[in-house]
């Protein structure tokens, strides 16, 4: 029966992705062509490419992380060598011609990649693998609290150096969740969320650590009729009425700045309305809720944990991102999961949902009489492989 409920869980997850990621590539499409005042019709046809472009290049690399998921946590070297790339990547990123007084993108054959985005959900797939690794020593303060939390700083700081302060708020707090998930003892972890919280304070209130575009963005929220993007935001959802002005129509998304980006739910409340904008929450939440309840089924502790951590990513980054459009938050930058237009984000997402259902599939047939046999002996030429 156990296995039944997780297949039925798995089968309504792809179920749920799948429907993002088509309604994402139709809002993708039509927000690209509300920017005929910006972008030519050639260079808006090519981002558009790229768009689906990247779906097939990361929906090849997601099944290559769900083939070789179990290995990926079995392993004792590759996930060591993946994170000493992406920080080489946020290093090589820093070196960069800034790109709107930041430094966050690496083009590579023609491809804006960002390697905060891969980060997001890297880090806390390297901790977990870390926490499954070191077993019972995550008891300790070392292994569990000063080792992780300095894998944290140094990702967070290279991030936050570039500068992009929302991204490290961020994927500070998911680390600090995998750490917290993983079990290691509470009195060290309150410990250590209080000495960061002061530390925070003193740092806060003794120097001038925000840049000039966020102090902008504060003032901004502050003052939301003079917030320009915010306000074409708004107007665009409200044209939109309840249940939208219909697909592909709409006037206001014309004039709201990076829709196909940033504010891509501008142009789902012009189109979708009110109701679009709800049924978009709900799809997250049932996506994040799919996996919270496959997480229970998961023996694998790295990937129990991973499955968690992605769930809570992906409500808090949707929610954060719909939070920006109606005014609730300031400005930060963030995307909206599988629907926006990001390369990196798009690729690490779906590589990720790989590596999820590569474990879960693997939970499967490990606990299925008929292969179990079958399973062990596979499992055992990836250990003598990576022994080797």
């Amino acid at each position: 029966m156990k296995i039944n409920v997780l297949k039925s869980r798995a089968l309504l997850f792809i179920l749920y992705i799948g429907m993002a990621l088509i309604l994402g590539t139709f809002f993708v499409y039509s927000s690209l062509n509300a920017m005929e005042y910006t972008f030519s019709s050639a260079q808006i046809d090519r981002m558009f490419q790229k768009h689906v472009m990247t779906i097939g290049i990361s929906a090849v690399l997601g099944i290559f992380a769900f083939l070789f998921s179990s290995f990926v946590t079995r392993g004792k070297h590759l996930m060591n060598a993946l994170f000493l790339f992406f920080v080489a990547l946020l290093v090589l990123a820093l070196t960069q011609t800034p790109i709107n007084g930041t430094r966050r993108w690496i083009t590579i054959a023609g491809f804006q990649l960002q390697p905060s985005e891969f980060m997001k959900l890297y880090l806390p797939l390297y901790l977990s693998w870390y926490f499954y690794k070191i077993k019972e020593k995550k008891n300790t303060f070392l292994y569990g609290i000063v080792i992780p939390m300095a894998i944290t700083i140094l990702t967070v700081g290279l991030i936050f150096l570039e500068p992009d302060l929302s991204t490290s708020l961020l994927i500070f707090f998911l680390a600090l969740l995998t750490i917290y998930i993983n079990g290691v003892r509470n009195i060290h972890f309150y410990l250590t969320i209080f000495l960061l919280l002061v530390i925070g304070v003193l740092i806060f209130l003794n120097t001038d650590i925000l840049h000039g575009y966020q102090q902008e963005r504060i003032e901004k929220f502050k003052n939301k009729e003079e917030n320009y993007q915010l306000q074409q935001s708004l107007d665009a959802i409200s044209n939109g009425g309840f249940f939208g002005s219909g697909t592909f129509i709409g006037e206001e998304k014309y004039t709201v700045p990076y829709s196909y980006s940033d504010f891509i739910i501008a142009v789902i409340g012009e189109e979708w309305g009110k109701f679009g904008i709800i049924m978009i929450i709900t799809l997250y939440f049932l996506i994040s809720r799919e996996l919270i309840l496959m997480s229970y089924h998961i023996k694998n502790q790295a990937a129990k944990s991973f499955m968690v951590v992605f769930a809570f990513w992906i409500f808090i980054q949707s929610f954060v991102n719909v939070g920006v459009s109606v005014g609730l938050l300031p400005t930060t930058g963030i995307t909206l999961p599988l629907m926006s237009y990001g390369n990196s984000s798009l690729l690490i997402t779906i590589v990720s949902i790989g590596y999820i259902m590569g474990m879960v599939f693997y939970e499967i047939i490990r606990n299925n009489p008929e292969k179990q046999n079958e399973t062990q002996t596979n499992l055992e030429k990836v250990e003598k492989i990576d022994e080797v």
